[in-house]
């Protein structure tokens, strides 16, 4: 039987009453879900900050999801030359695809520039349009 180990984080406290608690197990799953909180709690929010105002070319995309795929793949105990899907390696993990988290960071925020009155500042840069034309070549 595994020894487990339970701690409370005392800096990562949210409010007084609720501190996320993790278990500390010696198994050999504890690596991935150390790396699943990481992921859930690190790099996701950090990866995705600003995303809201992002135009992705189709390029982007791909090196998007290319980088999410570089860090879920070992988390999944795979390698390239398993040769598994991108999608199954997210269905075995239970993970949403970043692209998916992206495009709906810019759905809510959409639906937030919807609800705001006509003053606010951000909903009249989503809707200014510059006026007149560019000079054509490079500026001075």
């Amino acid at each position: 039987m595994p020894r487990v180990h339970t701690r409370t984080l005392q800096s990562f406290s949210v409010t007084e009453n609720k501190r996320p608690r993790i278990t500390l197990c010696a198994d050999s799953n504890f690596s991935a879900i150390l790396l699943m909180v990481d992921n859930r709690c690190i790099f996701l929010p950090t990866f995705l900050y600003g995303s809201e105002n992002w135009t992705l070319t189709a390029l982007q995309r791909r090196r998007i999801e290319a980088a999410e795929i570089k860090l879920l793949r070992p988390l999944a105990g795979y390698t390239l030359y398993d040769h598994k899907t991108n999608d199954y390696i997210r269905r075995e993990l239970w993970i949403t695809g970043i692209i998916d988290k992206i495009d709906e960071y810019r759905r809510n925020w959409l639906s937030h520039l919807q609800r705001m009155p006509q003053n606010r500042i951000p909903l009249k840069s989503y809707h200014y349009r510059p006026q007149g034309r560019r000079t054509i070549g490079e500026p001075n």
